[in-house]
């Protein structure tokens, strides 16, 4: 009778071990034939790479621009690039979101965290060693009728802590002061000369005719290869780098250093 027992406990140890041999070769040839791994496999955040910026590869010591007007061994293209893409570290709320502040101060430049696009200008242009501010004030003095000072705003004598803060005067000094480029903008047939980083470029942002907005364009593209401009609005409200050059009505494009 134990003999019966053994022989039966015997009998199914083998038929288990029969059992699982055939589960195993049958997992195995699912496996193989699936290509299942159990290995972590590394899949590339592609939504992260979509939001990093890109670096337009421009050699900005090697654009024919030599001129260093604060002799410190860096163009001026280059520092009025410089000077823009410094006003993205601790960025400007734009002054007109508040009611309540006057759009005005003695000597000129507002303060560090408030701006308006006009002064993101005058900020960078500080950079490369140019006192924009002074040096509007000494055009707009020279050549008073060139300017809307008095068709706009009943002024009969130039006011230097607010001329250059205001945008139509800025398109006028750079038209008379600066070269003028390419104001149209095409994504196939555009050259990296014409749209360089550094460059001054003026929009009508809501399209009614008049510019309402001025920014610099900076050395980083979207993934299509269209420059950003670094620039101060409404809206969003504060200095930011941002692809405008595609949708918005540019009326005015202008390289000073040059």
């Amino acid at each position: 009778m134990e003999d019966l027992e053994k022989n039966k406990k015997r009998f199914n140890i083998k038929h288990l071990l029969i059992i699982i041999l055939i589960l195993l070769i049958i997992i195995a040839v699912i496996m193989s034939v699936k290509e299942i791994s159990f290995k972590k496999e590394y899949k590339p955040p592609t939504a992260l790479a979509d939001k990093l910026p890109r670096y337009r590869l421009i050699n900005m010591d090697n654009t024919g621009i030599t001129a260093d007007k604060d002799n410190d061994g860096i163009n001026d293209q280059k520092d009025i690039l410089l000077g823009a893409l410094k006003q993205l570290e601790k960025p400007a709320r734009n002054i007109f979101l508040d009611e309540n502040e006057v759009n005005y101060y003695p000597g000129g430049d507002p303060p560090e965290d408030l701006a308006i696009s006009t002064d993101i200008i005058a900020r960078a242009f500080m950079e490369a060693g140019f006192d924009l501010r002074e040096l509007v004030y000494e055009d707009i003095k020279e050549n008073f009728n060139e300017y809307p000072l008095k068709k706009i705003w009943g002024q009969t004598v130039c006011d230097p802590d607010i001329d250059y803060r205001r945008i139509q005067n800025l398109e006028v000094f750079f038209k008379r002061n600066a070269k003028q480029m390419d104001v149209i903008f095409n994504v196939s047939d555009s050259s990296l000369e014409q749209w360089l980083p550094g460059d001054i470029v003026f929009f009508d942002m809501d399209r009614d005719g008049y510019t309402d907005n001025v920014g610099i364009i900076s050395d980083s593209t979207t993934r299509d290869g269209i420059p950003k401009v670094i620039y101060n609005y409404i809206d969003p409200g504060y200095t930011v780098e941002k692809n405008i050059l595609k949708d918005n009505i540019i009326t005015g494009h202008y390289r000073f250093s040059d």
